[in-house]
C-alpha cells in the first residue's frame, strides 16, 4: 500500500512536471516554445481556416506577473474571416487591464505567427493593414510558410521577423480567364502603393517588380531568411 501511494505521488508529480515544462508547437509549424508555460485562450477553426489566442502565464518580460503575455498563431488561408477574427482578437488582447508592459509601463508588440498558402488579395491588403495600425509583429518561424496574399499580409508587420526554415513567395495577381487558365495582372498601382508604403520606396519598388514578374497559382518569387533580410523584408 505505501509503494503504490509512492508512485502514485510520482505519477502525479511527472504528469504536472511534463504539463508545466511542455513543448507548446506553434500552430502549422514543426516549431515550438519550450520557455514557459502556455495556455491556450481560444482555439477558432472555421472550415480550413485556424487561429490561437494564447497566453504565456510565466513571462518575465511584462511589468509584473500578472500581466498577460499573449500572442496569436494562424495556419490556413487567408479569407474575410481571417482579418474580421484576428482584429477580434488583437482587441480582446489590447482593451484586457492585465495587458503585458515592459519595466517602462510600454506595452509590448503582440506576436502573430503566420502559416498560410495565400488566399484573396483583398483580405491580404485588410490583414497587412490591420498588422501596421496596431503595431503587430508578424513572425515565421520552423517549417511555416507564408504564400501570395499571405507575404501581402506579413508585409504589415510593423516589425517582421522569420527564422531559418521559413519561406515567403510573391506572385501577380491573378484572375481566372476560365475554369483552368489564369490572367496575371500586368500592373497594380494598388499593390505598387501598398509595398512602397510598408516597405520604403526603393525596397517597396524592387519588390513590385519582383512579383509582378511571376505569373503562377502555385510558384513565384520564393526568400528564405537571407533572402528576405537582403531585400529589405524584415525590421
Amino acid at each position: 500500500m505505501i509503494m503504490n501511494k509512492y508512485l502514485l505521488t510520482c505519477i502525479l508529480f511527472f504528469s504536472f512536471a511534463n504539463e508545466l515544462y511542455a513543448k507548446h508547437y506553434i500552430l502549422g509549424t514543426n516549431s515550438y516554445l519550450t520557455s514557459g508555460k502556455y495556455e491556450i485562450i481560444s482555439n477558432i477553426e472555421v472550415s480550413n481556416l485556424k487561429i490561437r489566442h494564447v497566453r504565456q502565464i510565466d513571462s518575465t518580460d511584462c511589468q509584473n506577473r500578472s500581466q498577460h503575455d499573449d500572442h496569436i498563431e494562424m495556419s490556413g488561408p487567408i479569407n474575410p474571416d481571417t482579418p474580421f477574427i484576428i482584429e477580434r482578437l488583437l482587441n480582446r488582447i489590447e482593451d484586457s487591464p492585465n495587458r503585458c508592459r515592459n519595466t517602462d509601463g510600454i506595452r509590448l508588440a503582440i506576436i502573430v505567427y503566420m502559416n498560410s498558402g495565400g488566399g484573396y488579395m483583398e483580405d491580404g491588403y485588410k490583414l497587412g493593414s490591420l498588422f501596421r495600425d496596431e503595431q503587430v509583429k508578424t513572425r515565421l518561424v520552423g517549417t511555416a510558410e507564408c504564400y501570395s496574399s499571405c507575404a501581402t499580409a506579413y508585409l504589415g508587420g510593423y516589425y517582421r521577423s522569420m527564422t531559418e526554415g521559413g519561406k515567403l513567395m510573391f506572385h501577380a495577381p491573378y484572375s481566372y480567364s476560365s475554369r483552368y487558365d489564369i490572367s496575371c495582372a500586368r500592373k497594380d498601382d494598388r499593390l505598387l502603393s501598398y509595398m512602397k508604403k510598408m516597405l520604403n520606396n526603393t525596397d517597396g519598388e524592387f519588390l513590385y517588380k519582383r512579383t509582378m514578374s511571376y505569373c503562377s497559382q502555385s510558384s513565384g518569387w520564393s526568400l528564405n531568411r537571407d533572402a528576405a533580410e537582403i531585400f529589405g523584408l524584415l525590421k
